[in-house]
């Protein structure tokens, strides 16, 4: 079996940069390696993340149905192929995303969230997750976002970039939904710190590139003394 590892984060918190240079870094040593995104990565994952990007206040029962429905079919075609023929699958965003999202952000029955998850994920979690942990504010401000001290809750923002990662939907929510987030992203991490890494994205992103290296390069050692 491969390794799988995915990487977790609010806004602006620098997730998908880390992702994508662990990637790098994997495939310069010669080692299989796939990089995946959600939503995304099947033809039906792409068709549903266009899908959530041009459809803004959907309910929020549908948005959990939309990001539910993209990650079984990227666990069925993608994750779990690739595992079996030994690829290291790197993640931006997993099924940690939706707990903390559609579960501490638009506050859906965690349980429920939970239920799903296992069901469509047959049970697959990552070996390690990264957690990218940033205060909200910052995030936010890192993506361009002005004047969040006036933002109230029930508010959204007209300015702002267009999201690379199809997730412009989030950046628009009120600073008290991003702080939600956060605080159900460490809720997480606290309830399983055998697979957490938590880590403090202020950080020079040069630093926290060779963290996370230094702990996957740990991971790569002892699944080969197994093997």
């Amino acid at each position: 079996m491969g390794l799988f590892i995915s990487f977790e984060g609010g806004e602006g918190s620098g997730k998908s940069t880390q992702a994508k240079r662990l990637w790098e870094r994997l495939r310069d040593a010669g080692c299989p390696a796939l990089l995946v995104q959600e939503p995304g990565s099947t033809p039906l994952g792409w068709a549903l993340r266009n899908l959530l990007k041009s459809h803004q206040g959907m309910a929020p029962s549908t948005e959990l149905a939309l990001f539910a429905a993209a990650r079984a079919e990227l666990v069925e075609k993608v994750i779990k192929p690739e595992l079996t023929s030994g690829t290291v699958i790197v993640a931006d965003r997993y099924l940690d995303s939706t707990v903390a999202y559609q579960g501490y952000g638009r506050r859906l029955p965690v349980e429920l969230i939970n239920t799903l998850n296992a069901f469509i994920t047959q049970g697959l979690k990552p070996t390690r997750t990264f957690l990218l942990d940033l205060d909200s504010a910052e995030g936010l401000r890192r993506l361009g976002q002005a004047q969040l001290s006036l933002v109230q809750e029930g508010e959204t923002r007209q300015s702002g970039r267009a999201d690379q990662e199809g997730q412009r939907r989030f950046e628009e929510e009120p600073l008290a939904f991003h702080r939600r987030v956060r605080q159900g992203y460490l809720a997480l991490a606290k309830a399983e710190p055998q697979r957490f890494v938590v880590l403090d994205a202020s950080k020079p992103p040069e630093v926290l590139e060779e963290v996370i290296w230094k702990e996957v390069s740990t991971l790569l050692a002892n699944a080969s003394l197994r093997s």
